[in-house]
């Protein structure tokens, strides 16, 4: 087995959690000669204990090359170092019978985080891919615990479509159990779900992000392929988490636990993740917590892209928006010409009516990757990071490229042509690329600015604009023209923190008036047409929000 023992010193605040799970069936894709139900793991409801043990905890499925691929990752106590992964065709997960399963090993990786100001990183080995050395900058607390573990990861390729498959993974210390189905030799449609900026900020509101979670599986129905999560699964900023600890668990442990509260779900569902903002001041947990086959990586995040079908989804890094990482996009999106469906997922929003939108490294990801989208015709971006919604119309970059004009002319809005088909209103055949931003996924939804951006919006002599939390129209330059901000209905006034409102147009659960709810989009995607749908979630409450709707004649 090939073992790798690296240290890291970075500056963390995360989440862990047991990794038992809940016990439920979900029937998973089927093929025509065989149905499967996948019998979902028991889940331990326990949302407060962050730690890592013998056990694996913070576990992660994901499509590892391709969707005939998967790849595992977890943590350990440093005292287990051997990673492992046993595979039989079933579908009973933990009830299988692994007696002549095929052993595969991996690889096991020594991390170490604390409790920082700053940090600087010396680099990846170019040898294998592993972290080379980490160092960090600044004061470490005294009060703050490092957190030293160990990161295991394994994969595995070439699995047979349409069959079922069981697994264990750890070692002899302790493993974890799923199962799950590989894609249809022959499918019609992909089923995606879309959430980001959970934002887990304290252990009592890990429930809130399961709830989110939840609700949008459910709402995807048993046809769900994956999930994408747009980044800042954890937040860093927290203070005491168990009554009995007065110390913060490190970033890594809040991480993990973030994904271990959704374990029993993910264990036959690949979480497909961007980073986000916090994540980069968690450096190299997307590498630590998803094993991906990256295209490339460092301390402030990850990209990747992979096939689906008739779909080519890309991954970008916004935290380290480079030249290196342009030329990638432009061959790949090349090398994927003849997809039907291009979907990029980014988590710092170009376009958004949120009061990100003027800050410096927005522009920059304006001027390096909007072109591109446009002249590679990417369909759609999902955005995230502004914890608000908003839509755009399809926009197209011409041949003269970024300016920094305001209301930049060469920045074209495409009014689509319409069409109706089975009673759904359909844009037929943009000419251009969508910008959707989802509302967060957690606790964090619709706060006022100073725990979170939330947006609102108004009408000024006929065009919407939104306002940051003086009051003052956000400049715009971009001539974001947000075509689902139309539907928006008045609210009477409220107040929200500190900044009274006095019936304005508030982006959020606008037919309940309740501007606090959760968002997930789920997206849907076959030969002729792709459907973004946004929902809100308030408790049991899920309501449809708002509907992008394409068709490719």
């Amino acid at each position: 087995m090939k073992k790798t023992f690296l240290r890291i010193s970075t500056l963390l605040l995360s989440s862990v959690c047991l990794l038992t799970i809940g016990c439920q069936k979900q029937n998973a894709n089927t093929s025509s000669e065989e149905t499967y139900n996948i019998v979902r793991p028991e889940f331990d409801n326990d949302f407060t204990t962050y730690e890592v043990t013998a056990n694996p905890t913070g576990i992660n499925m994901t499509y590892y090359s391709d969707i005939y691929s998967r790849g595992f990752s977890w943590l350990t106590n440093t005292e287990t170092t051997a990673s492992e992964l046993y595979l039989v065709k079933s579908d009973k997960g933990k009830d299988a019978d692994f007696s002549n399963a095929e052993k595969i090993e991996g690889t096991c990786l020594e991390v170490t985080y604390a409790q920082g100001s700053k940090f600087s990183s010396k680099g990846i080995n170019p040898e294998d891919g592993t972290i080379a050395s980490y160092t960090e900058s600044g004061k470490t607390s005294s009060s703050i615990d490092d957190t030293t573990c160990n990161s295991h990861k394994v994969h595995v390729e070439n699995l047979e479509k349409g069959k079922a498959y069981s697994y264990k993974i750890g070692s002899e210390s302790g493993y974890a159990y799923g199962a799950f189905v590989v894609e249809k030799e022959q499918f019609n449609s992909i089923t995606a779900v879309h959430l980001s900026d959970a934002q887990t900020k304290d252990a009592n509101k890990h429930d809130y992000w399961r709830n989110t979670f939840v609700k949008a599986v459910e709402q995807a129905g048993n046809d769900l392929d994956m999930v994408l999560y747009n980044g800042d699964q954890f937040d860093q900023n927290m203070g005491k988490v168990n009554s009995s600890d007065s110390k913060s668990p490190s970033r890594i442990l809040r991480y993990a636990k973030a994904l271990n509260v959704i374990a029993d779900y993910k264990a036959s569902i690949p979480y497909m993740v961007s980073s986000g903002n916090h994540e980069e001041t968690a450096p190299y947990s997307q590498y630590v917590m998803s094993d991906v086959n990256y295209a490339n990586y460092d301390h402030a995040g990850a990209y990747y892209s992979y096939d689906y079908g008739f779909a080519h989804v890309v991954v970008l890094n916004t935290n380290s928006v480079n030249d290196a990482q342009v030329e990638w996009l432009q061959n790949d999106l090349d090398n994927a010409s003849n997809a039907k469906w291009k979907i990029v997922m980014m988590h710092i929003s170009p376009y958004s009516t949120g009061d990100h939108s003027n800050n410096s490294e927005n522009q920059k990801i304006i001027e390096k990757f909007t072109p591109v989208f446009s002249s590679k015709h990417v369909d759609l971006v999902l955005q995230a990071h502004d914890h608000t919604y908003n839509k755009t119309l399809p926009y197209k970059w011409d041949a003269a490229g970024y300016t920094t004009t305001t209301n930049n002319p060469d920045v074209v809005n495409y009014e689509p042509e319409k069409e109706i088909l089975n009673d759904i209103n359909y844009d037929k055949n943009p000419n251009g690329t969508y910008y959707v931003t989802t509302g967060a996924a957690g606790h964090r939804n619709g706060a006022s600015e100073s725990d979170g951006v939330w947006a609102e919006v108004t009408n000024d002599n006929g065009v919407w604009k939104g306002l940051n939390s003086s009051k003052t129209f956000l400049s715009n330059k971009y001539k974001v023209e947000l075509g689902a901000l139309t539907q928006a209905t008045e609210y009477e006034p409220c107040k929200f923190g500190s900044y009274d409102s006095d019936q304005k147009y508030e982006v959020g659960d606008l037919a309940s008036g309740n501007v606090n709810a959760a968002m997930f989009g789920v997206l849907n995607m076959n030969e002729t047409t792709l459907s973004y749908h946004v929902y809100t979630v308030n408790g049991e409450t899920v309501k449809l929000f708002d509907t992008l709707d394409i068709l490719k004649a």
